[in-house]
C-alpha cells in the first residue's frame, strides 16, 4: 500500500478532481522544506488539509530568501540558486488559489481515525511554521533548531544537514513535474519544431533537423548551410555556414567555411576565424590541437594560440598530455627536454616510452621519469604490444630491460612515487632537510602526497617553519586535489599563514574537503561554526561521526548547551579526555541525565586532575568541605593547594 503525501493546488475543497496541479508526492511526511506554503488560511475538509495559495507562495520566497542571506549554512551555493530559481518560476506559474495537502494513505498507517490525525498534522505544520518564521523574524538561523520540530524526518541530525541533502535539491527535487517535450517535426518536407501540446515553435523550413544536445541546441541545416536553434525555438545562428557541428561542454561548436574551420560560442560569435585545416579538440581544459598552412599548433579555448604553429605533427598521448614532433625529434613542451622517439604504450602505470641513447623513460601524468627494467620488460613481453609500437622499438625496450641496473643519483628523473617513499622515510627519522628535498622533487611533478607533507613541514616542524612556502605548497596541494592539503590551506586562512586572514575561504575550503569525505574537515568546520551556527555546526559534527572520526567530547558539550543531558552523557562516556572525565563528574555530582553518585563524581573528578585538568581540584574541594559523608578537610586542603598551584582563582566559598 502505498503511503505517499500529496500536495496539490487546486480551485476549491470540492473540485480537486476537475481543475487541479498535482504539485507533490511524497513518502510518510510533508517536506519541511514546503511546510512555509502550508502558512495561512488552513482549515480541514474531508480529510484533507487546505491552505490560501498565494500567502504561502510569497512565504516559501521569504523563506528561501532568508536561507539565502545566511552565512556558509548552504554547502552547494550555485546548486540552491538554481533551484531556488526553478523554484520560484514553478510557483509563480501556479495559478489556482488552495494548496490542498493529502495525507490519507499515511494516515492509513495508524489506528488514530483519521480526523485526529488530520487536525494533529496540522497543528504540527502551524508549530513548525511558527519555529521557521521565528528564525526569519529574528534573522537567526540557529533558532530554526531541528530537534524541536515535529513529524520531521529522523535520517538527520539538523537543519542544516536536511537542507543539504544531495536528493532534495534544496527543495526542488520534492516538486512533481510532468516532463514538457519538444517535438521536430515534418511537414511538405520541410522540418520544424513545436511543443508537446502542439504549440509551434518553429515552423517547418529546415532540410535536415538534429536531435538537441546537452545545452538544448540543435544543428538545423536548409538549402545545404547549416546554423543552429535552440528548444526554445530561438534560432541562434542562421543557416550560414558550410558544416556545422554539436556545441561540446565548453560551449563552443566547430564550423566549416570554404574548407577552413572555426570556432563559434553559444551566442552565434565566432571565437576563432576558420582558416584552420584541422581542428580537434582534447583534454578537461578545453584546448584544440589544429593545423594551419600545413603546421601544427595549439589553441586555447578562447582561439589564443598557446604553441606555436611550427611542428612537423602534435599528437595527443593522454589527457592533457600532448607529444610535439620537429625536424625528427620529439618533446612534451616547446622548451622541453627533446627525445629520439616517443611512444605511446599500453595504460598501465604511464602512457608513453621516450627514448635517448640507450635509455629508456616513462612518461605518466607527473612527467617523465627512468623507466624500471621490470615495467619496460613485462610491456614490451606483453600480447598487444604492437596495437602501441612496432618491433623495431620492441627490440630497443627489451636491451634496455635486460641491461644490469647502475647506480644511480636520485634527481628529477627518479620516478615520483620513490622520490615521495625516500622524503617519507627522512621524515619518520627526522632528516628534515632530506625529506625536503626528496618531497620537493615529488611536488614539482605534480605529486599532491608530497606537496602537502611538504607544506606540513613548512608549517610545523620548529628549524623549519616558512608560513611563505607552507602557503605555497598547501596550496599546490589543494589545487592536485589532495584533501589534506585544503585542510592545511584552510587553517593557513583560519590563522593568516603565508596570506591574510579569511575565515569565510578557511570554510569554503573545508567544505570542498569535507564533500570528499575528509572526517577531520567536518570536525574542523564545527569548531569553525560552532559560535556562528550551532546547529551547522552540530551537522559537521555528526557528519565526522559517520566517517569513523566522532569528537565526543565536543559533541557531548554541545548537547549540554541544547539541554539533552542523556545524550550528551552518552558521548561524554563515549571519550576518554580529562574534560569530559569531568563533565562526567559534574553529571553525576549534579544528577543530569544519571541518578546523583557522589562516589563516582569523586572517581571522575579525580581522573580529570591525574589527567591535568586543574578545575577538577575545585570540584573535589567543594565535595570534601560540603557533601555530607564525604568531609574531609585535610583532601580539601590539598586540592586548594594543587587548584592555586596550577593558577586558578579560588572561590570565596572554599576559603571560608
Amino acid at each position: 500500500m502505498s503511503h505517499s503525501v500529496y500536495l496539490i493546488n487546486t480551485s476549491s475543497p470540492s473540485a480537486i478532481a476537475r481543475q487541479h496541479t498535482m504539485m507533490m508526492e511524497w513518502g510518510y511526511e510533508m517536506p519541511l522544506l514546503l511546510q512555509p506554503l502550508l502558512i495561512s488560511g488552513g482549515f480541514i475538509e474531508n480529510n484533507v488539509l487546505y491552505y490560501d495559495a498565494r500567502s504561502g507562495i510569497e512565504n516559501l520566497k521569504k523563506f528561501y530568501n532568508f536561507l539565502d542571506s545566511t552565512t556558509s549554512l548552504i554547502n552547494n551555493k550555485s546548486l540552491f540558486t538554481t533551484c531556488k530559481d526553478k523554484l520560484f518560476k514553478y510557483l509563480d506559474g501556479l495559478a489556482l488559489p488552495y494548496f490542498a495537502m493529502n495525507a490519507r494513505n499515511a494516515f492509513n498507517m495508524e489506528e488514530t481515525p483519521h480526523d485526529e490525525q488530520a487536525a494533529i498534522w496540522m497543528a504540527d505544520i502551524a508549530y513548525n511554521n511558527a519555529i521557521i518564521t521565528s528564525a526569519m523574524d529574528n534573522n537567526d538561523i540557529s533558532l530554526l533548531a531541528y530537534n524541536k520540530l515535529k513529524h520531521v524526518s529522523m535520517a538527520f541530525h539538523s537543519f542544516a544537514e536536511l537542507l543539504n541533502y544531495g536528493e532534495y535539491y534544496y527543495g526542488w527535487g520534492h516538486i512533481y513535474q510532468e516532463p514538457e517535450r519538444e517535438e521536430i517535426y515534418n511537414e511538405h518536407g520541410l522540418w520544424g519544431l513545436k511543443t508537446s501540446k502542439g504549440e509551434i515553435l518553429l515552423p517547418p523550413q529546415f532540410d535536415e533537423f538534429y536531435e538537441f544536445g546537452e545545452q538544448d541546441i540543435a544543428v538545423v541545416m536548409k538549402a545545404q548551410k547549416y546554423g543552429y536553434v535552440h528548444r526554445s525555438g530561438d534560432i541562434i545562428v542562421p543557416p550560414e555556414w558550410d558544416n556545422a557541428y554539436d556545441f561540446d561542454y565548453s560551449d563552443l561548436a566547430i564550423v566549416q567555411r570554404n574548407g577552413l574551420l572555426g570556432l563559434i560560442d553559444l551566442s552565434g560569435r565566432i571565437v576563432a576565424e576558420p582558416v584552420y585545416e584541422a581542428l580537434n579538440k582534447f583534454g578537461y581544459h578545453g584546448h584544440y590541437i589544429a593545423n594551419k598552412n600545413g603546421n601544427w599548433g595549439i589553441l586555447a579555448g578562447d582561439a589564443k594560440v598557446i604553441i606555436n604553429f611550427k611542428y612537423d605533427k602534435i599528437e595527443l598521448l593522454h589527457e592533457d598530455v600532448v607529444m610535439l614532433q620537429k625536424d625528427g625529434l620529439y618533446s612534451l613542451t616547446e622548451d622541453g627536454e627533446q627525445f629520439e622517439l616517443i611512444v605511446r604504450k599500453s595504460p598501465h602505470q604511464g602512457f608513453a616510452w621516450a627514448f635517448k641513447g640507450k635509455d629508456v623513460y616513462l612518461i605518466d601524468k607527473y612527467g617523465i621519469s627512468r623507466a624500471n627494467k621490470a615495467l619496460v620488460q613485462q610491456d614490451a613481453e606483453s600480447e598487444g604490444y604492437s596495437f602501441y609500437y612496432d618491433d623495431i622499438v620492441r627490440a630497443r625496450l627489451l636491451a634496455y630491460g635486460k641491461t644490469p641496473d647502475e647506480n644511480t643519483v636520485t634527481d628529477a628523473y627518479t620516478p615520483v612515487e620513490e622520490l615521495y617513499n625516500i622524503g617519507v622515510d627522512a621524515y619518520d627519522r627526522q632528516d628534515y632537510s632530506s625529506a625536503i628535498y626528496h618531497y620537493t622533487l615529488a611536488a614539482e611533478k605534480g605529486f599532491g602526497y608530497a606537496m602537502n607533507n611538504l607544506a606540513y613541514i613548512y608549517y610545523m616542524i620548529e628549524g623549519y617553519v616558512d608560513d611563505d612556502k607552507a602557503f605555497y605548497w598547501y596550496e599546490k596541494g589543494a589545487a592536485a586535489g589532495n584533501t589534506n592539503a585544503l585542510n592545511g590551506l584552510s587553517l593557513c586562512y583560519q590563522y593568516g599563514i603565508g596570506t591574510d586572514p579569511d575565515i569565510e575561504k578557511a570554510i569554503d575550503l573545508l567544505l570542498q574537503a569535507a564533500e570528499e569525505g575528509m572526517a577531520s574537515a567536518h570536525n574542523n568546520l564545527g569548531f569553525l561554526l560552532y559560535d556562528r551556527d550551532p546547529e551547522l555546526a552540530l551537522y559537521h559534527y555528526h557528519q565526522a561521526e559517520k566517517l569513523g572520526e566522532p569528537d565526543n567530547g565536543l559533541l557531548g558539550s554541545m548537547y549540554e548547551e541544547k539541554g539533552d543531558f542523556e545524550t550528551a552523557l552518552r558521548y561524554y562516556q563515549k571519550d576518554d579526555s580529562e574534560l569530559s572525565a569531568f563533565n562526567q563528574g559534574n553529571f553525576h555530582l549534579k544528577g543530569l541525565a544519571t541518578a546523583k553518585n557522589i562516589k563516582t563524581a569523586i572517581d571522575h573528578f579525580t581522573t580529570a586532575a591525574a589527567g591535568g585538568y586543574d578545575r577538577a581540584h575545585i570540584e573535589l574541594a567543594r565535595i570534601y568541605l560540603f557533601e555530607e559523608g564525604f568531609i574531609d578537610q585535610e583532601k580539601a586542603k590539598a586540592h586548594i593547594m594543587a587548584a592555586r598551584e596550577a593558577g586558578l582563582e579560588i572561590p570565596d566559598e572554599l576559603l571560608t
